[in-house]
């Protein structure tokens, strides 16, 4: 089924997550239901609280229902300002009655904590290479990586990126989020790691952990950085002309 005809003529959906990635459920309007065969559905609300897999976050999956229908959402998509959410119908009712969404939290807060990390490590890596760092891709589901433009770090760099990383993980560093055009973003992060694969937006949502350098990003974060536990750098691995640092975070 092809999503052009799921979100024809629908309004944006309203981001919850952007808001409040803290949230794990909401209430909602089912605005299109499509059925593929007998148990495959694409639901499209008004507002939702999943993630859809985009900007190297993977899918939020959990469940939208109401008295008389349940759906295990297994993936959302996002096309044209629209999410949609593919899943099996485990219990068939009115569609047009509101429904209640509940998110996988444990997925996501294991997400929010990536995230957040790999942040933090291209702080550090700036820092320690003395130059910004340009990203060039990220996967926030195990394996975890973010991937760079440019040389390989030597030994002693991507070491003390890891112990710097988790001194200010120790200092339990607050994470803020605000949202500004883009001359405003062009003064605030002229050297944000990636300023250079932005799509042109109306406004840019800006994420900044204290003390570093704001990046723009549409993802789940957390709060304050105490809660990613500690960063662990598990290997690189060179990509001629790039290359990807490999992480994983851990409960302290």
């Amino acid at each position: 089924m092809k999503l052009s005809d799921v979100v024809r003529g629908l309004e944006k959906t309203e981001l919850l997550y952007l808001n409040d990635s803290y949230a794990k459920t909401f209430q909602g309007s089912i605005l299109r239901t499509e059925y593929d065969g007998k148990k495959n559905v694409y639901l499209v609300l008004d507002k939702t609280l999943f993630h859809p897999k985009g900007g190297g976050q993977p899918t939020d999956k959990g469940l939208i229902y109401n008295p008389t229908l349940k759906v295990n959402v297994k993936k959302a998509m996002y096309f044209k300002g629209v999410v949609v959410h593919v899943g099996k119908l485990l219990r068939e009712g009115l569609a047009e009655e509101g429904v209640r969404g509940e998110i996988e939290w444990e997925r996501r807060y294991r997400y929010m904590r990536h995230h957040t990390a790999g942040h933090l490590l291209d702080h550090c890596l700036t820092v320690l290479t003395g130059k910004p760092v340009e990203t060039t891709d990220s996967w926030l589901e195990d394996p975890c990586y973010v991937g760079y433009r440019g040389n390989l770090p030597s030994t002693p760099q991507l070491e003390e990126a890891e112990a710097m990383a988790n001194h200010m993980i120790s200092k339990r560093l607050q994470v803020t989020i605000e949202d500004v055009d883009y001359r405003i973003l062009l003064e605030l992060a002229p050297d944000a790691p990636n300023i250079y694969r932005l799509p042109a937006l109306e406004t840019y949502r800006i994420v900044t952990i204290e003390g570093c350098h704001p990046i723009p990003c549409a993802g789940t974060h957390l709060r304050n950085i105490g809660e990613i536990g500690r960063v662990r750098i598990d290997k690189v691995e060179s990509r001629d002309p790039d290359f990807r640092v490999y992480y994983r975070v851990e409960k302290k």
